[in-house]
């Protein structure tokens, strides 16, 4: 069963990351059915003002009407001078285009779907930004959608955006069975992205990390420190993530003679909550391991409490090395040796791999792209002091 709600790390657990003076906010239990903004209420003898049409906007601006039209369809036949014209005289009236009835004229929402598998994890931060400013920087809104590690969620998310008109959608999270029947639909309507992920049976753009490199780069690095009994801390099993680190790690064992013994990996989620439980069920073992490879960062996290509960000291007994290098991994209290993974890059290629189909019309079979990963050497590897 895997959690889903929001938080990753517990509020009793931040003593260990230097957090304990941190103040906690109060959130009340019940919110109000609507919130103010301080706009002023029309009194009930006022008429509400016309809104002003595209007519309105061409006399302002001096233009025909159909001038007005090309300029809200984006049309590249209008000059910039004049483009800029009418906007002012919009921003002059107030003017708000229909969203809806461009959609039905254009047949295009210049809206993008997104599905985050989990907000809460403190890589997807940077990769949606990237996506957010990526595509408005094209003139397109991104919906986001957070599925909260719940596969029921995420294929009602996957529907709600196909209803809504979105031109495309970008993934981050893997898929189950049912779900990749329904992206597969999804897919004669709209282009899709993978990022983060790969999935097998659905031919879609991608764009992640080599993740079988970053497992190889760790068992090297830790093999290299002198480490003979390592152990992996992963999450969803049937996650191309998952997988691929922990086959790529497995590989680099193997051509170094190092076993990695059947009771030595343990999966679970991409949370603090389940690197701590396995990682508690790694250090009960007579031969437990000297060092661990979690697959994420957050999993790490959980992990390096469940050292520090044990009573075992971080990277004398145990060390501990994650994947992402989130911006905590880096703070002082942490020092955590990690995998970088370009998360900006991710969001930018992906936005671009997108509208690639959408705008510049390419066909033919799915792009993969494929980054490199790089090892952040810090403390709790033992290889600094």
């Amino acid at each position: 069963m895997h959690r889903s709600g929001p938080a990753q790390i517990p509020l009793d657990r931040l003593k260990y990351h230097g957090f304990e003076n941190l103040p906690v906010m109060a959130v009340p239990s019940e919110l109000p059915e609507t919130w103010s903004l301080g706009c002023r209420q029309p009194m009930a003898s006022e008429e509400p003002a016309r809104k002003p049409s595209s007519l309105d906007i061409a006399r302002e601006a001096n233009v025909s009407q159909s001038t007005v039209s090309r300029v809200l369809n984006n049309s590249p036949r209008i000059s910039e001078a004049t483009r800029r014209r009418v906007k002012e005289a919009m921003t002059r009236l107030g003017y708000s285009p229909n969203a809806a009835a461009r959609t039905l004229t254009t047949g295009r929402s210049n809206l993008i779907g997104l599905v985050v598998s989990n907000i809460t994890n403190p890589f997807y931060p940077e990769v949606i930004e990237a996506i957010v400013a990526t595509a408005a920087h094209e003139d397109y809104n991104v919906v986001l959608c957070n599925a909260q590690e719940n596969w029921e969620l995420q294929s009602a998310h996957l529907e709600l955006l196909i209803e809504h008109q979105v031109d495309g959608a970008i993934l981050t999270s893997s898929l189950l069975d049912s779900e990749l029947r329904l992206a597969k639909m999804a897919l004669d309507r709209i282009p899709l992205v993978m990022v983060n992920r790969t999935v097998n049976g659905l031919p879609v753009d991608a764009v992640h990390l080599d993740n079988a490199e970053a497992g190889r780069i760790v068992a090297r690095h830790l093999a290299k420190l002198g480490h003979r009994r390592l152990g992996f801390v992963g999450g969803r099993p049937d996650t191309s993530t998952d997988s691929q680190r922990l086959a790529g790690f497995r590989q680099a064992l193997t051509e170094l003679g190092i076993e990695l013994p059947p009771e030595h990996v343990v999966h679970g989620a991409f949370t603090y909550d389940s690197g701590h439980a396995s990682a508690r069920q790694l250090i009960a073992l007579a031969d437990r391991p000297s060092a661990l490879f979690c697959a994420n960062d957050v999993i790490a996290l959980g992990v390096m409490d469940a050292v520090y509960d044990a009573g075992l000291r971080i990277p004398q007994d145990v060390a501990v090395v994650g994947v992402d290098d989130v911006a905590a991994a880096s703070l002082r209290h942490l020092a955590l040796t990690t995998v970088r993974q370009p998360a900006a890059e991710m969001g930018y290629r992906a936005v671009k791999l997108l509208l690639e189909r959408l705008r510049d019309g390419r066909q033919g079979e799915p792009l993969e792209i494929v980054l490199r990963p790089k090892l952040i050497v810090r403390r709790t590897c033992g290889a600094l002091p």
